[in-house]
């Protein structure tokens, strides 16, 4: 019984490992955290920003992600993130409004990884997707209403939103359960200047798979 029991304890973890490293047409959810840096515009790209927003205060700092990636072969992925963050919605450039509204926001992301087994308990990964970035950033914008002379005498007010998308390239290690990434997202046309304006936008996140589920024989 003893010996029975000595086994066990020897085969058991051997066997869960060998499980979780045996991924090919199963679904694996994740859970983890994202921080942006501030963006990185091109030379002579940036133009003159709108009077509702602060563009980098609004695309940098953290997130938090959670997602599913399918593994159709053992290297080959396909996922889906959802992300959360709580931060900058509108705030006004001027001293003369400076109202600053706060809001949850989401991001969807689709995206294809390619994992390279090059080291015997790790592995290298790249990928390349496509983000959703902004969701939920619906305001209130109010413009005043100027007469001949340059006085107030109303307001137009309508709905907007900094909602935007962008090509997203990132490399990754991994061990076990867990994973580092390092990536960029290359914007889209924004709404944040008076001229077509593109960025890029660094991020270092961290990812824990929570649970596998097979859908193999």
């Amino acid at each position: 019984m003893k010996t029975r029991l000595v086994l066990l304890l020897i085969l058991l973890p051997t066997y869960l490992i060998s499980q979780e490293t045996l991924r090919d047409k199963s679904f694996l959810l994740n859970f983890g955290t994202e921080f942006r840096i501030t963006p990185i515009y091109r030379n002579g790209d940036q133009s003159i920003a709108t009077n509702f927003i602060n563009p980098d205060l609004q695309n940098s700092g953290p997130a938090l992600n959670f997602g599913v990636d399918y593994y159709v072969t053992q290297n080959f992925s396909a996922g889906f993130k959802t992300s959360f963050r709580y931060d900058l919605i509108t705030t006004r450039i001027e001293n003369t409004a400076s109202e600053t509204e706060r809001g949850l926001m989401f991001g969807y992301h689709f995206n294809l990884n390619y994992h390279f087994q090059v080291f015997q308990k790790g592995e290298l990964f790249v990928g390349a997707g496509l983000s959703l970035l902004n969701r939920n950033s619906e305001y209130v914008r109010t413009e005043s209403i100027l007469n001949e002379e340059g006085e107030v005498v109303g307001s137009n007010s309508s709905l907007d939103n900094y909602n935007f998308s962008a090509n997203k390239i990132f490399v990754g290690y991994g061990k076990g359960r867990s994973k580092i990434m390092l990536g960029i997202y290359i914007s889209r046309n924004t709404k944040y200047f008076d001229k077509k304006t593109t960025f890029i936008l660094p991020f270092i996140s961290y990812s824990f798979n929570l649970v596998k589920l097979s859908t193999g024989n």
